[in-house]
């Protein structure tokens, strides 16, 4: 059953040349043959799905807490470690750490500038061994609560704003006391400078890392691009003349690297209701919903009028509604959407892994058509037909078995994404889109009461030779 069609799909390029749409189709192959070619359309079912976690492995730490009337309440907040360069030393003669501050860079926010938020600052009391194993680590549903205690008293406390004065977007400094400068200090004197040789010597015998979180406030999220550590030494010179001591001092930054280990916590509340609502679908990030589409591949593998034909293109736009909500502060809209299999999605993004326009797609945002648009489909359609049709084969029965073991099987994920590309635009990797953005799309579960325009329908461009 169905094997001339298979063997068709792996054909189509040698058939004839085309673009990834719908157009651009040529008619002659020899002097003897020629192609007709037809179309048809397949109605594809979506629906709102929470995302309980993302992989959320970036550079990028976020930090804050906003409250807004239709998506409800979202809060970001991240642990950290702090590197020590292998073989650094402070100066010869240092006498103490005189100043110890820990400083947040952030190039931009999302929210109201002005509002007032408290961040507080814990010290981790275990040392989290990050030796890539464990990609729970990077999961954006962490529990702080494994890796510090927080029944002990604030480490540090500061208030700040988005805007602080003269830059928007600069940074949050906070002074970590001279208790801890002295700490600092001791562990340094200690086994000839052994607690300083390194990052894990550092970190397992010195600072274990911190966690840093919003306590008090609403009203805007930082999107944190560095973490320092910023230490102060004095130590003793001689003077010019060297008839006397004097005391000179110098910076130490410490960096929050890629060496060492960063995780960013995110919290959405209320997104039931963006589930519950069933005449769109609802995309919004960080870690809150996105789009899970079916496929109508059992009715394109069926389909009596296509048997001996070439699916050669298969195409799906989703149309994104214009934002009518009242919101102070418009949520952006995803730039990129990745289209992956449900039960790869895990795989994907563990495994750092670029869409290959097989089994996952990216489609960009287009302002002008308020849509994305994913072409190239019948890549993924001849990928599962393969799948499928040793199954389908052992008879209905099993077939019947084996949907049913395998629920996800047709399905996949709408998931908004940030591409990371190299100095020649190269896309070299992709991250889930950590920013605060959201979207409505058409289709959904309820399209009654006349609604057809706005149903999904997978495009679908079959071909057939014919002699003249």
């Amino acid at each position: 059953m169905k094997l001339k069609f298979l063997a068709a799909l792996s054909l189509a390029a040698t058939l004839y040349s085309c673009d990834d749409g719908t157009s651009g189709i040529g008619s002659i192959v020899s002097d003897y043959d020629k192609i007709a070619a037809s179309a048809s359309s397949y109605p594809v079912s979506t629906r709102t799905i929470v995302l309980d976690s993302i992989y959320s492995r970036s550079s990028t730490a976020y930090l804050g807490k906003f409250t807004e009337e239709y998506f409800g309440e979202f809060n970001a907040d991240f642990l950290t470690q702090i590197n020590w360069p292998e073989s650094y030393r402070l100066p010869e003669k240092t006498t103490g750490i005189t100043n110890a501050m820990l400083q947040l860079y952030y190039s931009s926010y999302f929210g109201d500038s002005l509002a007032t938020l408290r961040l507080q600052v814990d010290t981790l009391s275990q040392a989290i061994m990050d030796n890539g194993t464990d990609k729970d680590l990077y999961y954006s549903n962490l529990d702080p609560k494994r890796f510090y205690n927080p029944s002990a008293p604030a480490f540090a406390i500061k208030d700040y704003t988005a805007y602080t004065g003269e830059n928007k977007g600069d940074s949050i400094a906070i002074n970590l006391g001279s208790g801890f400068c002295d700490y600092i200090f001791q562990k340094y004197q200690e086994n000839d400078h052994a607690n300083f040789n390194d990052a894990s010597s550092f970190i397992n015998n010195v600072l274990k890392g911190f966690y840093i979180h919003t306590i008090g406030g609403d009203g805007s999220v930082l999107y944190i691009n560095d973490i320092y550590l910023n230490l102060v030494a004095a130590y003793t010179i001689r003077n010019s003349a060297d008839t006397a001591d004097s005391t000179a001092y110098t910076r130490v930054a410490l960096a929050a690297s890629k060496e060492v280990f960063m995780s960013t916590r995110f919290r959405n509340n209320d997104l039931q209701k963006l589930v519950d609502d069933k005449t769109c679908t609802h995309i919004k990030t960080p870690a809150g919903v996105c789009t899970e589409v079916t496929l109508p591949l059992e009715e394109i593998y069926n389909d009596p009028e296509h048997q001996a034909d070439t699916l050669n293109a298969a195409s799906l736009v989703f149309k994104k509604y214009k934002n009518t909500l009242n919101q102070k502060y418009p949520m952006g809209t995803p730039s990129t959407l990745l289209m992956v299999r449900k039960g790869e999605m895990k795989e994907f993004f563990e495994g750092n892994k670029v869409y290959d326009n097989k089994t996952s797609f990216a489609a960009t945002y287009s302002s002008a058509s308020s849509s994305y648009t994913f072409t190239q489909l019948n890549r993924l359609v001849s990928n599962i037909f393969s799948e499928i049709h040793p199954e389908i084969e052992k008879g209905a029965a099993h077939w019947a078995q084996w949907k049913a073991a395998h629920p996800d099987w047709n399905k996949v994920l709408l998931v908004p994404v940030s591409l990371v590309t190299d100095s020649n635009s190269n896309v070299i990797g992709v991250e889930n889109d950590m920013s605060v953005t959201s979207a409505l799309l058409y289709g959904g579960e309820d399209l009654d009461n006349g609604r057809d325009s706005e149903r999904i329908q997978l495009d679908v461009i079959y071909t057939h030779p014919v002699k003249k």
